[in-house]
C-alpha cells in the first residue's frame, strides 16, 4: 500500500498542474480558489501558485516563483516610494509606470496643486503588465509622443453592470457546486477514516471560506468597483531611463484596479499555502495506514475533483471578459479637464522618480529635487547679480527649490520633445528666492568626486583623463554636485554642495566663462566636461526642458 501511495503522490504532481495553479491565483474569481485545492492531483503546482502570489515581486524571480502565469495573473510591479537601496531591480527597463489615483479626486481650485496632487500618493514602476491590463493596452494604438500627444482614459459601459451581475451569480453557483466536497468527507467519516475525513474537510472549508468571503465583498474580480477606492493612470511603452531615450508610448487613465493586488488575497494565498502543504502531506501519511477500500474510495474522489475542475475552469468566466472590449476616450493635452492634467502630472513625477531609482549615479544623488510640479514658477533666464559685484567675489543666494534631469527629461518625454541620449543628463532648474519672489532660472550641474586611479592602456596608449557620461557616483560622503547658473553678460554663479545640501542660504562664487573653463581644466573636477561651451550647451537643454514642465501647467 505504501508504494502505491507514492506513486499515486508522483501523479499528483503532474495531473492537472495548470488548471489547478490557474484557478488557485484567481483567474476564474474567487470560486477558482475552492476549486483548484478540491483535488489532491495538481496540489503541488497549486502550492507553488499561492507561495509566489504571496511572495513579493521583487523576490519571485530569486525564489525562482516566476512563471507565465503568474506573471498574467498579477504582473511585476516595484514600489517606487522608498529608496534604491530597498528597490530591487530586475535587469530589464521599465515597460510602463502606474499611479493610484482616488476615485473621489476632484482637483478643487481652491486647493494648491501641490497639495491636491497629493492624492496621488501610490507610484509603481511596471517589468510585466497583468494580463487584464495588457487586455486595456492592446486596444490602443501605438504612437510616438509628438507635440499633440493623446490621452485616453475609460468610459463607463452601460451593460456593465447586467454583464457583471450575470458573472457573479454563475459564480456564486460555482461556490456552492463545491460543497459536492462534503460526500467525500461523508463518506469517509462513515467508513471511520476520520483522520482522512477532518483532512479533507479542513482543507475545502478554509478555501470555501475565503472564496465567500472574497465573493460577497466584491473582492472576487475587477468588475464590482468594491476591491479599491483608487484607479489607475497608466504610462506604458518603451520607457526612458538617464541613458536611453524613450519611444513610443500609451496613456491610459482610470483603468480598474487588480483586486488580487489586494492585500487580502495575499494573506488568502499565504496562509493557504500553509493548508495545502500540510494537507498534502498529512494525506499521504494517513493513507499509508489504511485499508485498500479506504484508499479507492479517497483516489476515486481526487479523480472525479479532478474532472469538476476541468470542467469548471472550461465553462467558467474568465476573470477579464468583462475588460475585454473597453470604451475608450481619446483628447489632446487642450482637451484635458484641470483634473485630468493633474493626473498626467503625476505619471510625469512617477516616471522622474523612476529614473532616479535606476540612474547611474545613485538614488542619493537626488534626494533633494523637487519630486512633484508646482504652478509658482516664475520662469527668467538669467539671475541678476547685485550692484558693485565683480569676478571671483562671493554672494549670498537663497535655493528653495531644484528641478533635476530627471524631472525635466520625463516632461520633454510626455510632451513629445524629442532628445538624443545624454541630452538631459546634466539639466535642471534652480529655483531662488529673491526680493522680486520666487524665480526659475535654468542651469547647468555635474555630480563629481574624487577621480579614480588614472586609466592608461598599455597597448593603445589612450589615457581616459575625463570619465564619460553615464558612469556611477562614488559614495555619498565624497560625491558633491556644482552648479553654474547663467547671469547678465558673461557672467556665471558657481555653487557646490555640502554633504549633497544645496536647499537654503548658500554661498555662491561670480565667474567668468574662462574661469569656468580654467576650473574645469585644472583637475580638480572629474566630470565630463571641459569648457564653458558645453555648460552653455547644457544650459539650452535645460530651457528646453523647462519649456515643456510649463507646458504642463497650462
Amino acid at each position: 500500500m505504501l508504494n502505491i501511495t507514492t506513486e499515486i503522490a508522483a501523479l499528483t504532481a503532474l495531473i492537472g498542474s495548470s488548471t489547478a495553479q490557474a484557478l488557485i491565483l484567481g483567474n476564474r474569481g474567487a470560486a477558482g480558489l475552492v476549486w483548484g485545492s478540491m483535488s489532491n492531483f495538481g496540489a503541488m503546482s497549486a502550492i507553488k501558485g499561492c507561495v509566489a502570489a504571496a511572495t513579493p515581486a521583487w523576490l519571485r524571480e530569486t525564489f525562482g516563483l516566476r512563471s507565465k502565469e503568474i506573471d498574467g495573473a498579477l504582473g511585476v510591479a516595484l514600489a517606487l516610494d522608498g529608496k534604491s537601496s530597498h528597490h530591487k531591480c530586475p535587469a530589464t527597463s521599465a515597460c510602463g509606470i502606474a499611479c493610484n489615483v482616488a476615485r473621489d479626486y476632484k482637483g478643487l481650485p481652491d486647493q494648491p496643486l501641490a497639495q491636491s496632487e497629493a492624492s496621488q500618493t501610490s507610484c509603481q514602476d511596471i517589468y510585466v503588465f497583468d494580463k487584464s491590463i495588457t487586455g486595456l493596452l492592446e486596444v490602443i494604438p501605438d504612437e510616438e509622443t509628438k507635440d499633440s500627444f493623446y490621452v485616453n482614459s475609460i468610459l463607463p459601459d452601460l451593460y456593465r453592470r447586467e454583464i457583471a451581475a450575470r458573472i457573479v451569480w454563475k459564480d456564486w453557483m460555482g461556490i456552492i457546486a463545491s460543497t459536492l466536497k462534503l460526500a467525500e468527507v461523508a463518506l469517509l467519516w462513515k467508513d471511520g477514516a476520520s483522520a482522512l475525513c477532518l483532512i479533507s474537510g479542513c482543507s475545502w472549508a478554509y478555501f470555501f471560506s475565503i472564496s465567500v468571503a472574497f465573493q460577497a465583498t466584491g473582492l472576487s474580480r475587477n468588475i464590482s468597483g468594491k476591491g479599491d477606492d483608487r484607479d489607475l493612470d497608466l504610462l506604458a511603452g518603451q520607457i526612458p531611463t538617464p541613458v536611453k531615450a524613450g519611444g513610443q508610448c500609451k496613456i491610459l487613465l482610470g483603468a480598474p484596479q487588480n483586486v488580487r493586488h489586494s492585500s487580502l488575497w495575499r494573506m488568502a494565498w499565504a496562509f493557504g499555502s500553509l493548508v495545502l502543504t500540510t494537507s498534502v502531506v498529512a494525506a499521504y501519511l494517513t493513507l499509508s495506514s489504511q485499508n485498500q477500500r479506504i484508499f479507492v474510495e479517497w483516489t476515486g474522489f481526487q479523480i472525479l475533483w479532478l474532472a469538476l475542475r476541468s470542467a469548471f475552469y472550461h465553462f467558467s468566466e474568465d476573470t477579464d471578459s468583462v475588460l475585454q472590449n473597453p470604451i475608450l476616450q481619446k483628447r489632446t493635452w487642450n482637451g484635458l479637464s484641470r483634473p485630468l492634467k493633474a493626473r498626467i502630472r503625476g505619471l510625469v513625477q512617477a516616471l522622474s522618480l523612476y529614473q532616479m531609482h535606476v540612474h547611474p549615479r545613485g538614488f542619493y544623488c537626488y534626494d533633494e529635487d523637487e519630486r512633484i510640479i508646482r504652478e509658482t514658477y516664475n520662469p527668467k533666464a538669467r539671475f541678476t547679480l547685485p550692484a558693485r559685484t565683480g569676478d571671483g567675489e562671493p554672494t549670498s543666494v537663497y535655493i528653495s527649490a531644484v528641478l533635476g534631469d530627471t524631472m525635466l527629461s520625463s516632461s520633454c518625454f510626455i510632451t513629445g520633445r524629442k532628445f538624443a541620449p545624454f541630452d538631459q543628463y546634466d539639466t535642471c532648474v534652480v529655483i531662488f528666492t529673491t526680493s522680486e519672489g520666487e524665480i526659475a532660472i535654468p542651469s547647468a550641474r555635474v555630480a563629481t568626486g574624487s577621480p579614480p586611479p588614472r586609466d592608461h592602456n598599455i597597448e593603445t596608449g589612450y589615457e581616459l583623463l575625463l570619465p564619460p557620461r553615464g558612469g556611477t557616483s562614488r559614495a555619498k560622503d565624497d560625491t558633491s554636485w556644482w552648479y553654474w547658473i547663467p547671469c547678465e553678460g558673461d557672467q556665471w554663479l558657481e555653487i557646490h554642495t555640502t554633504e549633497m545640501h544645496i536647499l537654503g542660504k548658500r554661498e555662491a562664487k561670480i565667474m567668468t566663462g574662462d574661469a569656468i573653463t580654467k576650473h574645469l581644466t585644472s583637475g580638480e573636477l572629474y566630470v565630463s566636461i571641459s569648457e564653458v561651451a558645453q555648460v552653455d550647451e547644457i544650459v539650452s537643454n535645460s530651457r528646453l526642458g523647462f519649456e515643456a514642465v510649463q507646458r504642463l501647467l497650462q
